[in-house]
């Protein structure tokens, strides 16, 4: 079992894929987990290997998910008297199923470090690709015309700002730096893609002629609201590098905290609202998955313990502890 599992982390790092791996390392009989057992929880939902069954998976996978986003690790009990314990780094749950068992999971995010796309052979283009690829990031370098000596330390240099060829961009920043360059096409290219952070260098007055262009090109106003002009954090850079270094670190930020501090330059670039719209992995987990109204966790559709019939809607059960109590008072679990 520990040989698919590690097939299966290897397929996933090769993928650049984010995953959360779950170990048991406490546990008080009976339960199905053993110390020991582990798995990996992909980002739509989806567990592979054992760590118990019942409620515990479906905490498992909600707990999982959550790491991924934080990208903290995080140590969940599960036991019948249950705890309002919480933290960080810890929370308590109650156990729900019959068997009345506690566990304890380690939950760890693994998330590859992430691609930058630098559009644009300006001189600020330059400086970031290098202090990028010194920080450990896969560099991407588009741009009409480029001569990849401009880009020594670049991962991939292409003298065409298209990103069709690009199979995963989810965990992927672009960086618009044309500065009076086909700056219009290559925003709008960028925007187009489903890359959650794109990041561009111009004036106040530029980025506002972009977003009116943007607009009049029929893109979505939520969409264009996520666009960062300016970007980079405050540091009151001056000279190229110094803006460089300011974009990177605030791609650092997002990427650890998974939000970019608010503090912006007031230079020749500005500033937009920024406005988080569902995900496509969040769509499909949502899809896949129903909440419990018991005990509030995860439960797949395609395979639950329990199906109740509540009022013309099917209700997914992860363990016979939770039927049980719904359907001692289905009211107390769904109003209305």
């Amino acid at each position: 079992m520990f040989n698919e599992l590690a097939l299966k982390i290897e397929e996933h790092l090769a993928k650049g894929s984010n995953f959360a791996i779950a170990q048991v390392i406490d546990r008080i009989a009976p339960s199905s987990g053993k110390v020991g057992d582990k798995a990996i929880v992909l980002d739509t939902g989806e567990l592979i290997g054992w760590v118990g069954g019942g409620c515990v998976r479906g905490i498992v996978i909600k707990e999982a998910i959550n790491v991924i986003k934080s990208k903290r690790y995080r140590r969940v009990r599960i036991s019948p008297e249950g705890g309002t314990r919480e933290t960080a780094n810890y929370k308590e749950y109650v156990m729900s199923c019959q068997s009345k068992g506690t566990l304890e999971v380690l939950i760890e995010p693994v998330v590859p470090q992430p691609e930058i796309i630098v559009v644009g052979k300006s001189n600020i283009a330059r400086k970031l690709s290098s202090l990028a690829v010194a920080s450990d990031f896969k560099v991407t370098v588009l741009a009409n015309a480029v001569d990849a000596q401009m880009f020594p330390t670049a991962h991939t240099v292409s003298d065409q700002v298209d990103f069709s060829g690009f199979k995963n961009l989810s965990n992927t920043y672009i960086i618009v730096t044309t500065q009076g360059e086909d700056d219009d096409l290559s925003v709008k290219k960028a925007l187009e893609t489903p890359v959650p952070y794109v990041g561009f260098v111009a004036s106040k007055k530029k980025a506002g002629d972009i977003k009116n262009y943007l607009t009049q090109e029929g893109l979505g106003e939520e969409r264009i609201a996520q666009l960062r002009s300016p970007v980079g954090l405050d540091i009151n850079a001056k000279l190229a590098s110094e803006v460089a270094i300011s974009i990177l670190a605030e791609v650092i930020d997002h990427f650890r905290n998974g939000n970019a501090t608010e503090s912006r330059p007031e230079q020749p670039w500005t500033d937009t609202s920024e406005t988080q719209a569902p995900t496509p992995m969040e769509d499909q987990f949502a899809e896949e998955y129903y909440i419990n109204p018991v005990c509030q966790v995860p439960v797949s559709k395609t395979n639950p313990k329990h199906v109740v019939e509540y009022r013309g809607e099917k209700v997914y059960f992860c363990c016979d502890g939770c039927k049980v109590s719904f359907e001692k008072e289905p009211g107390a679990y769904i109003k209305g």
